[in-house]
């Protein structure tokens, strides 16, 4: 017994190194002079090196210290001056600590065997000192010859037009923002609209009248509505994705004779299609050059150079000019730029989605809600046409990014900025700012329209059953993307001027997610299948009465909050504009008719115009002299034609 307790003690002694070791952090990434006594005396802390959280270490001002736990995934910002242990020093509200993925952890470990990148050791504060630090390697990249150098030739040949009109208009800026930041205090925020909603009322069937084709029963009643909102011509070809925020192009784009470079297996044509090329990178970089980041349970990936990190020590507008000019406005983040933006196409990223996805991307390389990662969030989604201006707090302390918004946001103060409206990204942000009033070129203030459901990575949610209490074979079986639900709860309630009835019109004009299209539609174009167009919405408007439980906002979530389709779908509870939205969403797609909404002072319902509507009794209202028959998906068991009691006042809402 005596021989198994010391060989248990020995096992723990020999373990015990390993324990330390697993507990040890991981430095990778240094600016200044910061040191720490491994041996009793100071010596520069560098990249690469692993302390352990009890360890001394000495942070002067305006430096930086970056480290990772590699077994608990926790990411430590140290940015506050003073003397101690990882531990200790964490724990000053300047300092944060964070969680990362693996995905991440892995890819610094990785850039930890990139010799080009560890030989550096440490990073400057300054600009000009970063960059002559980093000559060396540039220039033996030069020398090399390599395909990556033919390559850049090549594209700098054939797009030196553009690259002469981007260096001019990043010069500009970047010397507008060195101009004096004027103080502005933001406007109260546009507090939602509440409504008393009307409770819903169930149709009682008349004796003897037949359950099923009422409308034809129905006398024709033409009322007109107070008010009709219709969307403006530049308003329809935002729903349908057009006339997207890019990257500013010269006036005169030349287009003849672009000839063709052979890649490898492929073929690259038209190279000055694309406002901003991407660069070449060297071989012996090429498996260090690509970062992972998750958005919304979704892995994307991003080539961006560990060796050109970003550090705003006091945020001046010298400081941030600088880091525009001599760092991001470098050849060096136009990849990053390149891959962004493919990357909005490929997951058919809205404006909103895109916003988030380049947040989500910068706190992943900068550091969650750092300075930093607020200037590389804006300055991509500048460079790829949006309207940004940045700001700073009296103390300077902190950068934060404002976006130009067509559409009024509800519970977001806005700073108004030449008659433009601009929101922040950080909901932290102080109401008293002084702002860059810079801007850039062709810059668009971003939509929240959606003119694509979001292809997120899927991760489903239960599966559940929802049919027709009158037509029982219109029934569905659905499941829901998670990610996407998450999204769409992040999603800012917004309007269209100054009608507050068009809040819904965001809702009602997105489509439904392929991947749920393809789960019911099938099911209900087979119990649609050889009826009638009245006959199908009636079927239709039954299924959304019926199959679905009504209640309240603000019971389920603390106050009003709209639904996309999707979330309707997925949820126990909805209410009559979470059914307005749906059901006009299911009418044009699988019946193929115009619809509208109405809205009623405390209600929302619907209206369908029918291309032959001779047999159709009920209520109607005429929008371009076309009329539109009442649907209303809260009247539980009313038929088409039938407008709920006590209605009155109407505004008709168009939707495309």
């Amino acid at each position: 017994m005596r021989k198994y307790r010391f060989l248990v003690i020995a096992v723990i002694f020999c373990a015990m190194p390993l324990m330390a070791l697993a507990q040890d952090l991981l430095v990778y990434y240094v600016v200044g002079n910061v040191t720490y006594a491994p041996n009793g005396s100071n010596v520069p802390l560098t990249m690469n090196t692993r302390i352990a959280p009890s360890v001394v270490i000495n942070i002067p001002a305006d430096c930086r210290v970056e480290l990772l736990d590699v077994s608990s995934g926790k990411r430590y910002i140290l940015v506050a001056s003073g003397k101690g242990s990882v531990s200790s020093l964490s724990k000053n509200t300047s300092n944060s600590i964070t969680d990362v993925s693996q995905q991440y952890i892995q890819y610094v470990l990785t850039q930890m065997g990139n010799q080009e990148l560890t030989a550096l050791k440490q990073h400057s504060q300054d600009c000009e000192q970063a960059a002559d630090l980093l000559k060396s390697i540039e220039e033996r990249e030069s020398d090399e010859s390599s395909f990556a150098d033919i390559f850049n030739d090549f594209r700098n040949d054939i797009h030196k037009e553009f690259e002469e009109f981007r260096r001019k208009n990043n010069e500009e800026y970047a010397e507008f923002v060195r101009k004096i930041w004027k103080q502005f205090k933001s406007a109260p925020a546009l507090p939602k609209p509440k409504d008393d909603f009307i409770k819903p009322v169930v149709y009682q069937e008349p004796e003897g009248q037949p359950t099923t084709d009422k409308w034809k029963l129905l006398e024709k009643v033409e009322n007109f509505a107070k008010k009709i909102f219709k969307l403006n011509k530049d308003d329809q070809e935002k729903i349908k994705g057009k006339n997207r925020p890019k990257p500013a192009t010269p006036a005169k784009a030349k287009e003849e004779n672009k000839p063709a470079i052979q890649l490898g297996a492929d073929t690259k044509k038209d190279l000055g299609d694309q406002p901003i090329q991407e660069v070449a990178i060297p071989e012996s970089q090429e498996k260090f050059a690509t970062m992972p980041f998750t958005f919304f349970g979704t892995q994307l990936s991003v080539r961006i150079d560990e060796s050109r990190r970003l550090y705003l020590s006091k945020v001046t507008p010298d400081n941030v000019a600088d880091l525009i000019l001599k760092q991001l406005s470098t050849k060096y983040y136009d990849n990053t730029i390149v891959d962004c933006l493919a990357l909005r196409d490929k997951y058919q990223l809205c404006d909103w989605a895109y916003l988030l996805m380049l947040r989500a991307l910068s706190d992943t390389f900068c550091g969650k809600d750092t300075k930093e990662s607020a200037l590389l969030t804006g300055y991509i989604y500048c460079q790829s046409g949006y309207k940004v201006r940045f700001g700073t707090d009296t103390k300077k302390e902190n950068l934060y990014l404002l976006v130009g918004s067509r559409h009024f946001i509800y519970g977001k103060m806005p700073w108004i900025l030449d008659g433009d409206y601009y929101y922040p990204v950080d909901e932290k942000t102080p109401s008293l700012l002084s702002i860059c009033e810079a801007a850039y070129p062709q810059e668009q203030k971003l939509s929240l329209f959606i003119p694509t459901a979001p292809n997120f990575t899927e991760v489903w949610g239960e599966e559940r059953e929802i049919a027709s209490k009158r037509y029982p074979d219109v029934k569905v079986r659905v499941k829901t993307n998670q990610n996407l639900l998450k999204f769409y709860d992040t999603y800012p309630s917004s309007r269209i001027g100054d009608d507050f009835t068009t809040r819904w019109v965001m809702y009602a004009n997105t489509p439904l997610q392929e991947d749920i299209k393809n789960q019911i539609y099938p099911d209900l174009k087979k119990a649609l299948e050889g009826k009638s167009d009245v006959e199908k919405v009636d079927r239709l408007l039954n299924f959304v009465q019926t199959g679905l439980e009504y209640g309240y906002d603000d019971v389920v979530w603390g106050a009003d909050r709209a639904f996309f389709a999707e979330e309707t779908l997925n949820y126990p509870l909805c209410d009559c504009e979470d059914r307005s939205i749906l059901f006009t969403r299911l009418v044009r797609d699988l019946v193929g008719l115009k619809c509208a909404l109405i809205y009623y002072p405390g209600h929302l319902a619907s209206a369908v115009h029918f291309k032959d509507d001779k047999e159709i009794g009920g209520v109607r209202y005429m929008l371009d002299n076309e009329p539109y028959v009442v649907c209303d998906a809260t009247y539980i068991g009313a038929s088409v034609g039938m407008q709920m009691p006590d209605c009155n006042d109407a505004t008709l809402i168009a939707i495309e």
